[in-house]
């Protein structure tokens, strides 16, 4: 997650009260794929789930980064001091999927500089020992350890070679925390340098097919995960956004896109608002009654008033 996005979602922790916030979630895409392999793997159908490494499960750029950094060093510090500054100053979000985009948005643009740098990064990025460099996805190793343990065959599906590669992918799988040379783990390499990625991963899902149900597959190149969306026609295909080749393909429909594989805040959700109590209806006024409608025997009887009933007066007169 870069600068800009982490003081943000720090200004939003110290803005809203703690007991807004139910927990930490894993984005709704990854919550399904878990829920379908505890599904699968309850069914009994060997649950599948496939993970390109470079772009997908590692960001690669820390290695190129080592890379251009010790060219600067070794070849141009010397003869190119002013150039050799500029890629030293290089940060990993300027680093681009071509070499050549790479050193000509910095203004490094002679000719012979951007030869030399392509054969001095070619001859150690598709080598072992720059492999420790890389970094895992944030996120990524605690999502395929849980998958693990939920019951998914883990398949590495990458386009490194082996006789490269092998060693060096092996050890970053291991001294990462993932499950690698262990029950339900398999890592598929290229047999050669020279083999497309897309058509390696193409003849691979046919041979997947016929050990389990593949769940989900995650890959950062549009081209690969297209080819997964056409194999697997009920798994969920998910494209990472990350460095991928430009001028690829558009991805088809039904292809999930990630941004990240980390836990999100989720907000508690607001309770109801209590009803309103509503006012007992108001008692309708008693009818006003004339003499006229009174019942007759409700009628008071007159008195009537003789001699006897006069008192005599107190002070008679004489």
């Amino acid at each position: 997650m870069v600068a800009w996005k982490k003081l943000i979602l720090i200004g939003l922790l110290i803005l809203t009260p703690i007991s807004a916030f139910a927990g930490m979630e894993l984005p709704q895409t990854l919550q399904d794929i878990l829920a379908e392999t505890r599904a699968s793997y309850n069914r009994q159908e060997r649950p599948i789930v496939i993970f390109d490494i470079d772009g997908t499960l590692f960001d690669n750029r820390p290695r190129i980064l080592k890379i251009l950094h010790e060219y600067a060093d070794t070849e141009l510090r010397e003869v190119r001091p002013k150039l050799a500054k500029k890629i030293k100053e290089l940060t990993i979000n300027q680093v681009r999927y071509h070499i050549t985009e790479t050193l000509t948005q910095i203004g490094v643009t002679e000719p012979a500089v951007v030869t030399n740098a392509a054969v001095f990064w070619s001859e150690r990025f598709f080598s072992d020992e720059y492999l420790q460099y890389d970094v895992p996805t944030p996120g990524v190793v605690e999502y395929v350890r849980t998958l693990y343990s939920n019951g998914a065959r883990i398949v590495y599906l990458s386009g490194r070679d082996a006789p490269r590669q092998l060693i060096g992918t092996v050890k970053s799988l291991r001294d990462h925390g993932l499950p690698i040379g262990i029950q339900s783990s398999e890592l598929i390499m290229k047999p050669s340098a020279q083999t497309q990625d897309a058509m390696f991963k193409q003849r691979i899902t046919t041979y997947l097919r016929h050990y389990g149900k593949v769940v989900a597959a995650f890959d950062n190149e549009p081209m690969n995960i297209n080819v997964y969306r056409r194999a697997f026609g009920q798994a969920s295909c998910v494209w990472f956004g990350a460095n991928h080749r430009p001028n690829s393909p558009p991805i088809l429909p039904n292809i999930t896109s990630l941004a990240s594989f980390e836990k999100v805040m989720v907000a508690e959700p607001e309770p109801a608002p209590a009803p309103i109590p509503t006012p007992p209806p108001a008692a309708a006024p008693a009818p006003v009654v004339t003499p006229s409608e009174q019942d007759p025997a409700s009628e008071p009887t007159p008195v009537a008033i003789t001699e006897e009933t006069v008192e005599p007066s107190q002070d008679p007169t004489p």
